[in-house]
């Protein structure tokens, strides 16, 4: 089980499977899918089948295709699965025809999920006036809110449509792939309009802008209720993770026989569910193992620092299990690397094969973790290193994991050389331990805390266990600037900007910054003046200290420095302050990425955070560019340069067209 689950914040199945097609033509097909319930959730279900919405998966409505399904019932559960029969056609013209998607939708293709809408938790209109006031959420600009507290939302008046007919091998990618949502956004075009206009049996796809935290949006479809409106597909569920950004899209047909003009899409909001939270048992997958306390682990790194040399010239890298039946570091079995002979290479010839993994390598290449007996009747238990694994340890991890020897890994250093940064091959590993639903933690001498790896958006981050549920919620930042400390007239601008981003966007956020000092290590004190996340993506350099007291972070090796980068695609808004070369760089990395659509096209805030008018040559060269038609006139468009926070604010509002 991967992270997100955990604090999505409503109950759901895990994705429905086609089970068996039972009619099919070129228009349409018919066919059961079966969901699997959580267990803890199986009798909430089974109790309240008329609570039970379906939510197609929002690929397949961005391809035009509508999904529908019989009333559910107590009758189709089976144990902790329902099994369903729906029929799915395409109804959107423009996009494939069903015929071109038949081959796709066969046994096995993920289709959606089942949510439990607990009308205990559905909003009054009293109280999503409240939440909105106290920026619990963001609702578009044009929102109506009715005396039922029912929504309508009008869309942006935007349509996409498909640049050119998708072949065989992109709708395969599209469909099947885990990054096939985000694939889709590159072959569809954006057009602006003045009115939306659907006629008579047809359909369109348009966005709005929505931004939520603690509430769920449920669409509705009701066409004896709300069908002169226009007709939402059944993607219905707006959940608090994945609901953040300008660009929420919207599926909408016209099943009248009259054209729609400019149509609006009733909804209904509800509170989400409180996650109930012990801080001691936060892991990255899911698991209920109680990890090891940061002191303990430090005990237990100075008996490995006790231990006799290795055998190995070059390094000593020690191993530990911790048995499941006890706490007691002092009496583990420790081991650690070399043949178990004095090596006679010499050291420099160690020095250059210790790197070779190759057949020819005179390395012996003799891990402490392959001289591990595993119990088998033990199970699983945690292993504990002195340094990160290399190649060859890492795939001993990966056997001992599936033979299930081990269940987590914890580390101390993450390299022998470059102390706490991480190689890029070092980032793939952990994404690789992450997919296989091994848990690593780092007890880190950087911030003094024992931390967990998760992924948030395909990004993993070392988190603190009790600030998990914040990480995976909260919407990020991305603050740049300087590594110069700042004047007491920056520091006020800075306190400025950051007290109107929380007025504006409530406490559910935080900050990125480098981890440096300057404009990043004021952005961090300030965090924790207002009980806002702090992260940093640490870069290994010299001209600057590190900030330490940080909630989440990331660590990378000096060959790193352009893939860090990548890291901050998990904020929503960049803020560039006050900056040098590097901030220049980044912000050439953050324009190219918006023109690639890579990122959304969000306001770009160049804050004078020291001197106004710092930005001005920026603002000069990226308006010729546009003059010579060598940028989009966008990139201007999305420029915000100021000193004043609440111009940032008012920034956000209009062209994010909120409430």
């Amino acid at each position: 089980m991967k992270a997100n689950p955990l604090f999505r914040g409503f109950f759901h199945s895990d994705d429905g499977l086609i089970t068996d097609i039972i009619d099919a033509d070129e228009q349409k097909m018919t066919f059961t899918a079966t969901f699997t319930i959580p267990k803890h959730l199986v009798e909430q279900f089974r109790s309240h089948p008329e609570h039970l919405i379906f939510s197609e998966r929002s690929r397949i409505a961005r391809l035009g295709v509508m999904i529908s399904n019989e009333p559910l019932e107590e009758g189709h559960f089976n144990h902790d699965q329902v099994v369903v029969q729906m029929h799915a056609s395409s109804v959107i013209t423009g996009y494939p025809a069903f015929d071109q998607l038949r081959p796709f939708f066969a046994r096995g293709l993920k289709i959606g999920r089942l949510a439990f809408c607990d009308p205990a938790t559905l909003l009054s209109s009293q109280e999503v006036l409240e939440a909105v006031n106290k920026s619990e959420m963001k609702l578009p600009a044009s929102t109506s809110i009715s005396s039922s507290g029912d929504i309508l939302i009008a869309p942006h008046h935007v349509i996409y449509t498909l640049d050119k007919p998708l072949d065989k091998d992109a709708l395969g990618r599209i469909l099947l792939r885990k990054d096939g949502k985000e694939l889709l956004r590159l072959f569809q075009n954006r057009e602006e309009v003045q009115q939306i206009v659907i006629p008579p049996g047809q359909g369109i796809i348009t966005t709005c802008s929505m931004y939520l935290n603690d509430h769920y949006v449920v669409l509705q479809n009701d066409m004896s209720r709300f069908g002169e409106l226009g007709y939402h597909l059944p993607a219905t569920i707006l959940d608090p993770i994945r609901t953040r950004g300008i660009n929420i899209y919207l599926e909408i047909i016209n099943r009248s026989d009259q054209p729609i003009v400019n149509p609006m899409i009733p909804a209904k909001i509800y509170r989400a569910a409180r996650i109930d939270h012990d801080q001691t048992v936060d892991s990255p997958n899911g698991s209920h193992a109680k990890p090891h306390t940061y002191g303990d682990l430090r005990t237990l790194e100075q008996s490995f620092d006790r231990m006799e040399p290795s055998n190995c010239y070059f390094l000593n890298k020690p191993a530990a299990l911790f048995p499941v039946k006890t706490r007691d570091i002092q009496s583990l079995n420790l081991y650690i690397n070399g043949p178990e002979t004095l090596c006679k290479n010499t050291i420099s010839v160690c020095a250059t094969d210790r790197r070779n993994f190759r057949p020819d390598s005179l390395c012996p290449h003799r891990y402490a973790i392959s001289k591990i007996p595993y119990d088998k009747g033990q199970g699983p238990e945690p292993l504990v290193l002195k340094f990160f694994p290399n190649i060859q340890e890492h795939y001993e991890i990966i056997d001992s994991v599936y033979k299930g020897h081990i269940d987590s890994l914890y580390f101390f250093e993450p390299s022998f050389e470059h102390g706490p940064f991480l190689s890029q091959q070092d980032h793939h590993r952990l994404q690789e331990y992450f997919a296989l639903g091994l848990n690593v933690y780092w007890i880190s001498s950087l911030t003094k805390r024992l931390m967990i790896y998760t992924e948030r958006d395909g990004m993993g981050y070392f988190v603190i266990p009790e600030k998990m549920l914040d990480f995976h919620k909260s919407m990020l930042f991305a603050f740049y600037g300087s590594n110069k400390i700042l004047s007491e007239k920056g520091n006020t601008r800075l306190r400025d900007l950051i007290k109107e981003l929380i007025g504006f966007w409530g406490k559910n956020i935080g900050f990125v910054t480098g981890g440096g000092s300057g404009v990043m290590e004021m952005a961090n004190v300030l965090a924790r003046e207002h009980n806002i996340l702090s992260g940093a993506n640490y870069l290994e350099i010299t001209d600057q200290p590190l900030i330490s007291d940080v909630d989440f972070c990331q660590i990378f090796q000096a060959s790193c420095r352009h893939s860090r980068q990548k890291w901050f695609e998990v904020t929503s808004f960049p803020i560039f302050n006050v900056g040098g070369l590097g901030t220049l760089e980044e912000l050439g990395i953050t324009l190219c990425n918006m023109k690639l659509s890579i990122m959304e096209r969000v306001p770009l805030i160049l804050f004078d955070t020291e001197e106004s008018g710092y930005w001005n040559g920026i603002e000069s060269q990226i308006l010729s560019m546009v003059h010579s038609n060598r940028a989009p006139a966008w990139a201007m468009e999305n420029l915000v340069i100021t000193s004043d926070p609440k111009v940032v604010i008012k920034a956000y509002r209009k062209q994010l067209r909120l409430f």
